[in-house]
């Protein structure tokens, strides 16, 4: 006891450090843990309610919607990040984040079909005969949809590893320049934990699509693209603060020693 007692201190203290560093609220920061799990137990609590289940996971309802609100945001962040980046000349994090940019349009096209529901035109004969849902997507053509899974997990996995390393790592990696434009804050692991730990379910135990299983991925697919938007707008909001000079910098720094 004792031991767990200590690593739940530690763990909050971490908690609360890199949410000062962050600029996030301690009672935000407890939400964006909470949110994830909210997400998960009502999608699982709806099973036993078939049509209020289906209504949630179907095309073109709740959770849809809401994945594709997430991803929208997240595409009007990214590129006023990758805007800010060009004007400060960090053309490497910059060109990553144009082509993160690139991704998130084309995935953000994909989750509405491209517009087609909403528009009602017909698929393509060619794109239909090869498209498992009979729609304008490229995810769901034979060949690439085998692909996306994969995809989903090495994105989660990074989303929830990276943070917990780097607060394993300490201050021995407090210097990386580019180190919150690479690493989401603590808070959002749970968003991306879920969403690794429903695709690695699927992939070592449960690889049966069966309906209910395979529907329930729209729910870990919402947490997963919440820390995406979440993790763009934070990094958005820092950078859009004025940035201390020289004389500031060396005064914050005499701050924090005299404290």
């Amino acid at each position: 006891m004792p031991a767990i007692n200590e690593w739940k201190t530690r763990a909050a203290e971490h908690l609360r450090r890199d949410s000062e560093d962050w600029r996030i609220e301690p009672r935000q920061a407890r939400l964006l843990i909470l949110v994830p799990f909210i997400i998960a137990v009502v999608a699982a609590a709806a099973l036993p309610f078939k049509d209020f289940y289906l209504w949630l996971v179907n095309e073109d309802s709740l959770i849809e919607w809401l994945q594709f609100a997430c991803l929208l945001a997240a595409s009007i962040f990214l590129p006023l990040i990758t805007v800010y980046l060009v004007r400060a000349k960090r053309w490497g994090i910059a060109a990553l984040y144009a082509v993160v940019t690139l991704g998130v349009w084309f995935l953000t096209g994909e989750e509405i079909s491209w517009g087609q529901r909403i528009f009602g035109w017909a698929t393509p004969e060619s794109l239909n005969e090869v498209n498992r849902q009979g729609e304008t997507t490229v995810h769901n053509i034979r060949g690439v949809q085998e692909l996306v899974p994969a995809a989903m997990l090495l994105a989660s996995l990074y989303g929830a590893c990276a943070p917990l390393v780097w607060a394993a790592a300490g201050k021995r990696w407090e210097q990386l320049k580019n180190r919150r434009l690479l690493i989401p804050p603590l808070c959002l692991v749970p968003a991306f934990l879920l969403a690794a730990g429903y695709r690695l379910f699927r992939l070592l135990i449960w690889p049966e699509p069966t309906f209910v299983i395979s529907e329930y991925a729209e729910a870990m697919e919402l947490s997963l693209y919440l820390g995406l938007a979440m993790f763009c707008w934070y990094n958005l909001r820092l950078l859009r603060e004025p940035q201390p000079g020289p004389g500031r910098n060396q005064a914050r720094g005499l701050h924090r020693r005299a404290a």
